[in-house]
């Protein structure tokens, strides 16, 4: 019943296009606004994971940010706005207000597909139809266009090299919090060379274990850097006192940097396929 309802808030956006007073509550979703030129349709952002690319900071800057996670509903309701998008977890009592409730508030909802699946054609789709509620569906398609033939690039470059085996850690000690195979992670990884050790998983981002990390032995070591445990310190805790401390990967730095937004179901998805691209090439040489 849920996915009928907001299959129908999808597809009957129906007011002014013209009169779109947008708020985003996640970093991939603002720049997809932004990237399409929907700034002036925007009333306020909030869930900023890192750097906006810089191509889009002078947009970014003009634009209220609401809050560094989720706003409260009195931040919200504040602006007068009357469209929603972003991460499908702001619609939940303890944040904004399940769907139906912000529905009833005069606020139409769009959550994206890609951040469900792990299709990049779905990222496309997605931004298309920003472009159709903003009414720039050919600023969307340009969008999309480059995104397309940035990650034809990479998939040429690397169309006669052997998959290198890779371990994606974004955070946790006692259990790793990993990339699985059931996200658009893995399919970045997937089309940069590489081979998730956790492919066969059915998460997107969850649990795995130092045992399954040591068992497979992967050559490279993808860490997501956000959060309050920067890059430098969770590369320290893999060299010093983690179970994988002298795997060869560890011990000789086979580490590739990515920030969460280039991992995330957003435009920035070719420019982190190629992040992770150049990391495994260095490691073919």
């Amino acid at each position: 019943m849920k996915k009928i309802l907001l299959f129908l808030l999808i597809t009957t956006l129906s007011f002014s296009k013209e009169n779109i007073r947008a708020v985003s509550t996640s970093q991939f979703t603002t720049e997809i606004l932004l990237a399409i030129g929907a700034e002036n349709q925007m009333l306020g952002t909030s869930f900023l994971d890192d750097e906006i690319l810089p191509e889009l900071k002078e947009k970014y800057k003009k634009i209220p940010v609401l809050s560094v996670g989720a706003p409260t509903k009195e931040q919200f309701y504040s602006l007068n706005p009357n469209f929603l998008t972003g991460w499908k977890s702001i619609a939940t009592s303890k944040n904004l207000g399940p769907v139906e409730e912000l529905k009833s508030n005069g606020i139409e909802v769009f959550f994206t597909k890609s951040q469900s699946t792990s299709k990049i054609e779905d990222i496309y789709e997605d931004i298309l139809k920003f472009g159709e509620i903003f009414n720039l569906k050919e600023n969307a398609k340009k969008v999309v266009k480059q995104m397309q033939n940035e990650i034809k690039n990479v998939e040429q470059k690397n169309i006669n090299r052997k998959k290198i085996k890779v371990f994606a850690y974004d955070s946790q000690e006692s259990s790793p919090f990993v990339v699985g195979g059931n996200g658009i992670g893995n399919t970045m990884i997937e089309i940069a060379g590489g081979e998730n050790i956790f492919k066969d998983t059915n998460f997107a981002f969850g649990v795995g274990t130092w045992e399954k990390i040591l068992d497979q032995n992967p050559e490279v070591i993808i860490i997501v850097d956000y959060g309050n445990t920067s890059f430098e310190e969770k590369i320290n805790y893999l060299k010093t006192t983690s179970p994988i401390s002298q795997l060869e990967a560890v011990k000789k730095n086979r580490f590739i940097k990515i920030p969460l937004s280039y991992i995330s179901a957003g435009i920035k998805v070719s420019k982190g396929i190629e992040i992770i691209s150049n990391g495994l090439g260095e490691e073919k040489k």
